[in-house]
């Protein structure tokens, strides 16, 4: 059957092109680059980089990266850490840099690589081995590894805790009692074919398209973690979240927030901040052929539902609505739904992703939906066709949204995505720039502006810099903010894997760049800011007047550190290096968080991690049921525990 989006507003298109600029420095070593600006488009105008190599501007190619050295940040994670205490290996860790930054993403290839403690009444018949040595074992596409979880606490006396643990869904439980792979409802789709469903290193085809609690939707919890209202929640798009002690990083179960959501219902990998209202909002999104029901839940700082509205808005959306991101201002929580069709046989049947939807090229729709407190629109959804330029809207990356002062002109920054390319193989992916370009595709930084009344929509390419994870200061989440700071590649416009760290100012239109050395890769960028004090608290403080920690990921050791950078001069690189004893695959999203409630000694953490352990080993599990435990309820189901085999 045809996915149609039926009676919208069409819209008007303006598309700046984004230009190539020529004329740039190549840098020796820890020098600069400067880049022009051109056509009042964002260029880079200042690069540093580390060893002897140059980088180019937009429209250029510089340095290649060490491919084999980045696909080594593929590799399972053999081992935990429940608790390390850190010490720079150069710099100093900021006085003012205080709380903790957790960062959550893929970490296990191969399945059941960490065995159930030595004296579990359950113990597997094959015992971990390296990935690669049984193919039968290894995830299809990394994007199906188990997720694990990284915790750096910065103390404020010039160290800093770290740990690193898997979540223990019920997915991971269960292989690690067998030994072996037991999910392999997706296998069939990573197979296929390329295509932006299939994009490495994240797809757009997220999850099997099998409702509710089954083993074709495995639930990995790899993609975000979100500490909000003193809980750690890990989020995978189609499956409910995993709440996590935040100190030791242990898992306490399946979260249905407090008996609000069902142990069947999807649940969203995105939590969206408005730091106007301290609220923070998610959704679930339950898909259909024919049409798919989305429910934005606003939670207070206390992790419960606001009054208005019962706190949550549900709308009904046309045809099957592929999402896994958004963004929120004022009055609305903003989505972009792709066009797809969808083959109305292999739905009823098999339910694959890649034999039952196809990604058409088209316009895609951009959902304003009001926020439980607000009366636009009368409180109905108002859908707007984004003209097709010629790429598919499809799997944008949020970074921010807001209003103008008279709130009738929506403004959506996003990472957009040119669109997939063939299938990215077999482990260890990508291991020369040539597989990674052709399995991966274009990303750059757009802006929209959407006229609410008139339903005009133009668009912006604000930088042609191959970039990734864009994020702002989460304190002008939802307003007018300057700065985006992005992953960035180091081949200027063509496509490479995330490397070196961006600032955009989005008000003088220029940006700087840090790009470490060739077989060194940076994750996400997250914005800190400073610890206040009571000089900071009386005055205003910069949007930039913070620091940007990333996880860097060195390709030639095998180890991987946390860099810390200031955000006002990003382009100088780390001020601090931090170990974290480890090999830590590449990641995908976190947070920070800089309340004294996070800003835990090295001995508390120490002895949750002993207290977790014990507990582990013992088999018990923090089992809350429905309870009122500081506002978050859990229910742990071990339906697929005992039944598992038989789904």
């Amino acid at each position: 059957m045809m996915f149609h989006f039926g009676n919208v507003a069409v819209a008007l298109l303006v598309l700046p092109a984004c230009p190539g600029v020529h004329g740039f420095q190549l840098g020796s070593r820890m020098g600069a680059a400067t880049y022009s600006q051109k056509n009042d488009k964002l260029f880079v105008s200042s690069v540093t980089m580390e060893g002897d190599a140059g980088v180019a501007s937009e429209g250029s190619s510089g340095t290649p990266p060490d491919m084999k050295a980045f696909a080594s940040g593929y590799k399972t994670a053999f081992q935990e850490v429940p608790f390390n205490l850190c010490k720079p290996s150069s710099g100093e860790v900021p006085a003012d840099l205080v709380g903790t930054y957790f960062r959550c993403g893929p970490a296990m290839f191969s399945a059941g690589s960490v065995p159930p403690p030595s004296n579990s009444a359950v113990q597997p018949k094959t015992t971990p081995v390296p990935d690669g040595q049984d193919p039968d074992r290894m995830v299809k596409h990394p994007f199906e590894g188990d997720g694990a979880v990284l915790g750096v606490t910065f103390h404020g006396d010039g160290t800093a805790t770290s740990r690193f643990r898997y979540v223990r869904t019920n997915a991971f439980t269960m292989e690690r009692k067998k030994g072996q792979k037991l999910y392999t409802g997706m296998e069939s789709t990573r197979e296929a074919s390329g295509g932006v469903g299939n994009e490495f290193p994240v797809p757009l085809f997220r999850h099997h398209l099998q409702p509710g609690l089954n083993k074709k939707r495995k639930n990995t919890s790899n993609t975000r973690v979100i500490y909000w209202a003193k809980k750690l929640l890990t989020l995978w798009e189609g499956g409910l979240p995993y709440k996590l002690d935040a100190l030791a990083l242990s898992t306490e179960g399946r979260s249905q927030l407090g008996g609000i959501l069902k142990q069947v219902d999807p649940f969203g990998a995105k939590g969206a901040y408005d730091s106007v209202k301290d609220r923070m909002l998610f959704y679930s999104n339950r898909q259909d052929s024919g049409s798919s029901e989305l429910i934005v839940y606003e939670f207070n700082s206390k992790f419960r539902l606001v009054r208005e509205n019962e706190g949550k808005r549900e709308a009904k959306l046309p045809g099957l609505a592929l999402l896994s991101d958004f963004a929120v201002t004022d009055n609305y929580s903003i989505f972009v739904q792709p066009p797809v069709t969808v083959n109305g046989l292999q739905f009823m049947m098999s339910k694959e992703p890649t034999k039952t939807l196809t990604l058409e090229k088209g316009a895609s729709l951009l959902h304003l939906i009001p926020r439980v407190d607000s009366s636009k629109n009368g409180g109905e959804v108002k859908s707007i066709e984004i003209p097709f330029d010629g790429g598919v809207e499809a799997d944008l990356q949020f970074i921010n949204a807001y209003e103008d002062d008279s709130g009738s002109t929506v403004v959506l920054d996003v990472i957009r995505s040119a669109g997939g390319g063939k299938n990215a193989g077999s482990w260890p992916w990508a291991t020369s720039l040539s597989d990674y370009s052709s399995s991966s595709s274009k990303k750059s930084l757009w802006r929209y502006t959407i006229n609410v009344s008139s339903g005009n929509v133009s668009k912006e390419c604000m930088s042609d810099l191959q970039c990734s994870f864009g994020v702002i200061n989460p304190n002008v989440s939802a307003q007018n903010h300057q700065y985006i700071y992005t992953a960035v590649g180091s081949m200027g416009n063509n496509v490479a894997p995330p490397q070196g760290l961006a600032k955009f100012d989005c008000k003088t239109k220029t940006s700087e760049v840090w790009l470490p050395k060739e077989y060194e890769f940076c994750g996400e960028p997250m914005y800190a800011p400073r610890k206040k004090t009571e000089e900071t608290s009386k005055s205003d403080i910069d949007e930039d007047d913070g620091y940007i920690l990333s996880v860097l990921y060195n390709g030639k050791s095998g180890e991987s550190e946390l860099v810390v950078l200031s955000a006002k001069d990003l382009k100088a690189g780390p001020m601090t290096r931090i170990p974290l004893g480890l090999g830590i695959p590449h990641g995908l999203h976190g947070c920070f968080n800089p309340d004294q409630e996070t800003g835990w000694t090295a001995d508390e953490i120490e002895r949750r991690a002993k207290l977790a352990d014990k507990m582990e080993k013992r088999g018990n599990m923090w089992n809350e049921v429905k309870s009122d435990f500081s506002g978050l309820g859990l229910r742990l189901d071990d339906f697929d525990e005992y039944f598992g085999d038989l789904l």
